[in-house]
This record gives structure tokens, sequence and C-alpha cells, in this order.
């Protein structure tokens, strides 16, 4: 959850930094940061998804962390979702450094395309495949959260997963797939525990929260702008 957090928090800090002069369009910090949090976000999904998968069974094998089903499925997503990140990187940061004489042409085109939607595609995509493994696989299996715990649980489900969910299909222009990945999980934790045991679970506290306020809230957002909503 922190990891995320400052994923978010960092994107949204230098979301409108402008271009350094030289030949990098991208300072070593950004650098650093853009490749850091991710990895570790990787990192932590993937220690995330193997607690679970050993509270789950009972004992961690072979076959449970790499060849069951729901291990391919998380996999294939976290994949996915690095490498959809890794284009979108680049393709920002090559069209942040392409002159002023190029901007307009046909290959400015192609890596906006690239920058705004193959690669938020792929890392909404990733995070979705990744996110519905830790919900089938882990949710029901955990200690119940009480108290300030599950509070913290609530909040850091609608600053993160409701953030990027809202993010992806706004900014990243991907407003369907968003609500349908939201109604896709949100269903998901629903079938697999009744609404008033969903929040205690820690999974469910982390994940259908926020989940569920995004896509509602860019079904009321696309309503209303009569179409694919504008990032403000």
């Amino acid at each position: 959850m922190i990891t995320l957090l400052a994923w978010v928090l960092f994107q949204g800090l230098r979301a409108r930094v402008p271009v350094p002069e030289g030949r990098w369009s991208q300072t070593p910090f950004d650098l650093v940061f853009l490749v850091l949090l991710p990895a570790l976000a990787a990192f932590t999904f993937t220690r995330l998804f193997l607690v679970i998968t050993q509270s789950a069974r009972g004992t961690l094998n072979v076959y449970a962390a790499l060849s069951s089903p729901f291990a391919w499925l998380f996999w294939l997503g976290l994949a996915i979702g690095l490498v959809g990140h890794g284009i979108r990187l680049a393709a920002h940061a090559l069209h942040r450094s392409l002159p002023e004489a190029f901007a307009g042409g046909a290959y400015a085109q192609k890596v906006a395309f690239l920058d705004t939607k193959i690669g938020y595609w792929l890392l909404g995509l990733g995070f979705f495949l990744a996110t519905l493994a830790l919900v089938v696989q882990g949710q029901g299996v955990g200690q119940r959260v009480i108290g300030p715990e599950r509070f913290l649980f609530i909040l850091g489900s609608l600053a993160t997963y409701g953030f990027v969910i809202v993010y992806i299909g706004v900014a990243g222009q991907q407003v369907i797939p968003a609500i349908a990945a939201s109604v896709i999980l949100s269903g998901a934790s629903l079938w697999l525990l009744p609404p008033s045991e969903v929040t205690y679970d820690p999974i469910g506290a982390f994940v259908t929260p926020g989940t569920f306020l995004a896509g509602f809230t860019l079904i009321v957002w696309t309503i209303v702008a009569g179409g694919q909503p504008t990032w403000p």
C-alpha cells in the first residue's frame, strides 16, 4: 500500500514539471524513482502473492507458485504491467524530447500513441490481471482486520486502487476498460465474500472499496461529460 501511494504521489508531483535543459528529457532523480518505485511495487505484489498462496494451500510449492492457473494469471499480469510501464516511460521521455518542429509529424504521433494509449492499456491490463489473481486466491484466507487497521486499509484502497483506475480511465482514455475492470474485480470480491464481510478481509478491504468507488465515479463522470472524460 505504501509503495503504491508513493508511486501515485510521485507521478502526481512530477506530472507538470518542465522538460530539463540539455540532452536528457528526464532528470536522473526522475529516472531513479520512475524505475525504482514500479520495481518495488512489483516486488511487494510478488511477496503478497506468495504469502496468500501459502496461506490458502497451507504450503508453498512449485506448482502453487509457478504452475497453477492463478499463478499464471498473476505472473502474466505482472509481466504485462511492467512492459506497459516501460513502454510508457520510454515513449513519454522521447515525446518530451522531440523538437517543436517535429511535434506535429507522423513520428511524433506514433510516439504519442505509445505514450498515451498502448502504455496505459498494457499497464492497466497487467494491473487488472495481477489484482484479479490476488482477489480470487487470497480473499477469505487472511485474518480479519478490525478497528483502525480496517479503516487504514479502506483509505489505502481509495488512494491507490481508486485513484489508479480513475486515472487510467480518464488520463489514459480507457474509460470503458477501466469500468469493466472495476465491475469484474468488485463482482469477484462480492462473490467470494458477502458485502458485510468484504471490508473485514485484508485483501477485500485493500482492493474492493477503491475499485468499486472508481467504477462508480467513472460511470457518473462519463454520463455527465457525455463521453470520454478529460483529466483536469
